[in-house]
Parts: C-alpha cells; structure tokens; sequence
C-alpha cells in the first residue's frame, strides 16, 4: 500500500473519516487496527505472520519498561538483554546471509573450504525502523527521561502508527505516545496543512523523484559503459531523485498524521545549503542522525576523549549507521566515507581552515563530498562503484548517453550534460528559494503553497521531457 497508490488514499480517507466521527475512547484502538492493516497488506502471507511478531516486540518492550520499574536493581541487566535480544533479532532478519556471504569471502581468501550457507529469510517490512523506535523508548526509560507507559494499547499504537511505521521518521515517545494521551480537537488549519503537505509530498514522489529514478537506473545499471559526463549526470540525478523520494515520503507521512490531528518531527532542513558534513547531518534525515547521536555517539564517549577517541567514535557511528542502511558492505563503505569527512571538516575547523573558504564555496565541496559517498549507496557492488568513480575521475572521456545505451523509454535522451546541468541548477534554486523565503511566510498554507510553487516551476521543466512511473520509495528496503 505504497502513499502514492489510490489504494492508500482510499485508506486514509476511511481512517480519517473515521476516526473524526467514533467516540474519543474508540479512536487509538482505531489507529491500532489500522496501523497494522496497513502493515500486513503488504507481500501476503508474509505481513500476516510478520505483523503478530511487531505486535509482540511492542508487548516485550513494554513489559521490560515497565519491569525496569518494578525491580529498578534490574535495569542494566533488562537494559542490555532488551537491547540484545532486539539486535539478535535484526541481525537474524536482516544480516543473516550477509555475514554468510562475508564468511564465504572470508575461507576463500585462505583457500579453505566455504560452508556456502544460505537461509531463506524473508525481510520483515519495516524491522529497522521499529528496533530504533523501541530501543530508543527503552533507553529513555532507564535514564529516567520516560516513564513506562500505562496503556499498552496506546504504547502499540505509538510504535506501529502507518503514517511512520515504514520508512520514518525514527519518533521518540516524547513525539507522539505523549500526544495519543491528549485527544486532538479538530482544526481546520491543521487539517489543510495536513492536505497541503501530502500533496507536495505526492508531487515530490510522483512527478520529480520517479521520472529521474527512470534515468538513474539506466546508468548506474551500466557502469562499464559510462564517461565523466554521465557518471556525473547520474551522480547529480540520484541525489536529486533520493532527497525528493526520501523528502517527498517524509511530507506524506506528515500530512497523514496531521489529517488525524498528530505532529510527526522534522526530517529534513535544506540540507544540500550545508556548508560542512557536520551541518549537512544535522539537516538530513534528522530524526535518523539524531538517534545516532544520542544513542550510539554520545555513550561511546562522543568527543570528550580527545581527538583520537572523537574520530574513532564518528568512524563507529556512521560505519553502524552505514551497515543499518542495509546489509552490504557497500552501505558499511559509505557510512566509513561519511565518517571520514566529518573526521576531515573537524580537523579542518581545528586549524581554522574553514575561515579561509567562503560560504558558496563551502556549500560547494559539502554537496560533492555528499555525491562521492552516493555512489557507494547506490552502485549494486563495490566493483561498480570502483567504476563510476573511475569515470568520475576522467574528464577527457566524453560521450552522449545515446551513443552508449541508447534510448531505453521515451525522452531518455534528455540526459545530455545542458539539461542534466539546467536540472540541478533549478533544483538548486527551488532548495534555495525554501530556504530563504519558507520562514518569512507565517501562515502555514501559505508555507505550503510556497514550497509546492517553488517545486512546480521544476516540475514543470520535468514534464516537457518525458512521463514518470511510479517506483516503491527508496528508503522502503531499509
């Protein structure tokens, strides 16, 4: 039930409706219904067996909160088997064949046999973004931020609420199992900016990140075949096409919650304006870097250990925070290189390097060092990576995409390096204009608007070269 089908809008419209008109007393029970209806009508039987076991993580966290409590003499020991048991969990589901297939690698470099194991395991949807949310919610109960709390059925209605449970953002229970104990009233400006956001959000998704995905995938399925303009092209595009899918999600899921009177966080701030890799992290996928922060960071010493341990901390942290992406060791590779430029800009700050750089320059070399870890998020292996960057790294190899695959659907020969460049440039200044101008509009329909006409103009220039197809977003494999 993807947010951009007509079977999602149907959905949401009966829940919505709903839960306007039952009593207060029946709509979290409503929302737990939903939420796991949602769930489990994805990839039938497999949602009916997997939507259970989230219910029942929900109910082992909930006892364990609430146990911490109970026996407080207990609460590292339930705090370390809690978190154990939640990670044994993932590593299971989602890093089995993984560390299988490193373990075949691994006897084959020393000539010895490899066991060659492979489980059939299906991915349940989801898994990596409810362990963050129940991990969080544990950890906050041990250091006394949150109270376990007494509703179960609220408390499941938190972890399995539809607008987030897929791909975020990571909520803590400060962020919405508060609200569930404050019956929202119905308000319309609230209401339409719930409508205003899942319509830019659709927009995002639909007409910009689709139709470029159409491209991105002709040539980075094609490494081998690629020269510096078309790497390049695909480098710039996929960057668009992740920040609009991943962004344009982010709006949906904010909308849906807000038509039912719910604020999810923020998840993203402009963040191609960042002016180092520190900036650009507090500014993307903001409730993802935050959790990092807070719950893998910060207790591994953060930077209060001198320069070495802070280094090796942001290594272990973005490297983690790589491998929760997805089980690859291209995904490890570019959570180390994200680590690595925030080791580089700190080192920088330290000898005062960064004042000699100024602001657009700064943005500049943020946004290409961003495009360098994205071709190890998106190649299919490390060898094609290799290859891209190759190309990358070779201005006198020039070609026309046409010469190289030629057109595989109607207006792929739009890639030429004057549209690839007049499309970033437009979507450089749609970021801009939001930047700067979204704040001076304090109405928020009229932040909306702004923000949906600033994307419509690179619409616009999008439609005139071609139709989209929908894909699944992105951040759904996670």
């Amino acid at each position: 039930m993807l947010f951009n089908s007509p079977i999602y809008l149907l959905f949401l419209a009966a829940v919505v409706t709903l839960y306007w008109t039952v009593p207060h007393r029946l709509r979290i029970p409503l929302l737990l219904i939903a939420s796991y209806v949602f769930y489990m009508s994805w990839s039938p039987p497999h949602g009916l067996i997997y939507g259970p076991l989230i219910l029942a993580d929900s109910f082992y966290f909930y006892w364990l909160s609430r146990a911490m409590v109970r026996w407080p003499q207990f609460k590292k020991p339930l705090l370390i088997f809690g978190i154990t048991t939640e990670l044994c969990l993932l590593g299971y589901f989602k890093y089995a064949n993984f560390f299988a297939r490193t373990a075949d690698q691994f006897f084959s470099l020393l000539h010895l046999p490899a066991p060659h194991a492979h489980f059939d395991i299906f991915l349940p949807l989801a898994i990596s973004f409810t362990n963050f949310v129940l991990i969080s919610y544990l950890i906050d109960v041990y250091r006394g931020n949150e109270k376990p709390h007494g509703s179960f059925l609220k408390f499941a209605a938190y972890v399995a609420f539809f607008p987030h449970l897929i791909a975020g953002p990571i909520v803590r229970a400060s962020e919405l199992l508060h609200q569930f104990d404050q019956y929202p009233q119905f308000n319309l400006d609230r209401f339409a900016q719930g409508i205003h956001r899942f319509c830019t959000g659709f927009f995002l998704k639909v007409f910009v990140a689709d139709l470029i995905a159409v491209y991105v995938d002709m040539i980075f399925g094609h490494p081998e075949l690629q020269a510096f303009n078309t790497s390049w092209i695909a480098v710039y595009s996929f960057s668009i096409q992740l920040f609009c899918d991943f962004f344009g999600y982010t709006l949906m899921a904010q909308g849906s919650a807000l038509l039912m009177g719910y604020v999810l966080p923020e998840n993203f701030n402009a963040p191609y304006f960042a002016r180092n890799m520190s900036e650009f992290w507090t500014r993307w996928h903001i409730s993802l870097s935050r959790w990092l922060r807070d719950y893998l960071y910060i207790p591994l010493g953060g930077n209060r250990q001198g320069k070495f341990n802070t280094y090796r901390n942001l290594f272990l942290t973005m490297g983690l925070g790589g491998l929760w992406h997805g089980a690859s060791w291209n995904f490890v590779i570019w959570g180390l290189l994200n680590g690595l430029f925030l080791c580089v800009y700190k080192t920088a700050n330290y000898f005062k390097i960064n004042r000699l750089i100024p602001e657009i320059g700064a943005i500049f070399i943020t946004f290409h060092a961003v495009c360098l870890t994205r071709v190890f998020f998106r190649s299919a292996t490390f060898g094609d990576a290799l290859q891209m960057l190759g190309s990358m790294a070779n201005p006198f190899h020039w070609q026309h995409i046409d010469e190289q695959i030629g057109s595989v659907e109607q207006g792929a020969s739009f890639l030429t390096p004057e549209t690839a460049l007049l499309i970033v440039v437009l979507f450089m200044a749609c970021h801009w204009l939001i930047r700067h101008y979204r704040d001076k509009l304090t109405h928020p329909l009229l932040r909306e608007a702004g923000i949906a006409a600033a994307y419509g103009i690179f619409l616009y220039f999008l439609l005139t070269l071609g139709g989209s197809s929908s894909q699944q977003f992105i951040y759904f494999q996670f």
